[in-house]
């Protein structure tokens, strides 16, 4: 898979994570506020699992009738930024496959594995940029788990880290060192080589690496 592809995937997994954060974080300052029957009679569904009608875009009730169902009275910065992230997600997906409606998150990653590599890295960018704004919100730092051994492509031990964010068997190793391919002949082992791409290893291709570099597979970190 082409590396720009991965670093997509791995992107939209992040952002999943920080969405759901988020939502659970704006949904407490909600019961903080109002009497719990109020939320009740609201029922609210979730925005981040898929069902569109809880902060805008193309469901209802609107972003503004569900901030002040939450917060009536008080603004709900968390319920805000959900609503923003979300609204500027369903901009990104109406240029994706799929019907009005559905989770725009989950259509967009759907689609990323058949993205030419241009696109995958744009598409990085922009959720990369969402997930950031989520985090820096709650004080989240990434969701990794430091990898023991050296990085097969700049050799510097102690920079590596598996992304926990999505599915066990779809986890990524990137360098925290920064280093980036630099194409035909480069030492870092990815199955294709990209120059100027940020070194990045699915399960199968790092297990492969990593065993010559001393690492141990991703499988026997979790």
């Amino acid at each position: 898979m082409h590396p720009h592809i991965l670093h997509a995937l791995a992107a939209a997994d992040s952002l999943r994570r920080a969405l759901t954060a988020l939502e659970a974080s704006a949904k407490a300052a909600a019961d903080g506020a109002v009497d719990g029957s109020r939320i009740d009679d609201v029922a609210i569904p979730s925005q981040v699992f898929g069902r569109r009608t809880a902060l805008g875009g193309h469901g209802d009730p609107t972003a503004a009738l569900a901030l002040g169902a939450w917060a009536p009275g008080g603004p709900n910065p968390d319920a805000q930024l959900l609503g923003d992230l979300m609204r500027q997600l369903d901009e990104m997906a109406a240029h994706v496959p799929g019907a009005n409606g559905q989770d725009p998150l989950a259509r967009i990653r759907l689609h990323i594995p058949h993205m030419r590599p241009h696109i995958a890295a744009r598409t990085t960018q922009a959720l990369t940029h969402l997930d950031g704004q989520a985090r820096r919100r709650l004080q989240m730092p990434p969701d990794q788990q430091p990898l023991a051994g050296e990085c097969p492509g700049c050799r510097a031990r102690g920079v590596l880290y598996v992304a926990t964010c999505g599915p066990e068997a779809e986890r990524t190793v990137v360098c925290g060192a920064g280093c980036v391919c630099v194409g035909d002949g480069c030492r870092c082992g990815m199955p294709t080589r990209e120059a100027g791409v940020a070194h990045i290893w699915d399960h199968t291709a790092f297990a492969a690496v990593g065993v010559v570099a001393g690492n141990a597979p991703t499988g026997t970190t979790n």
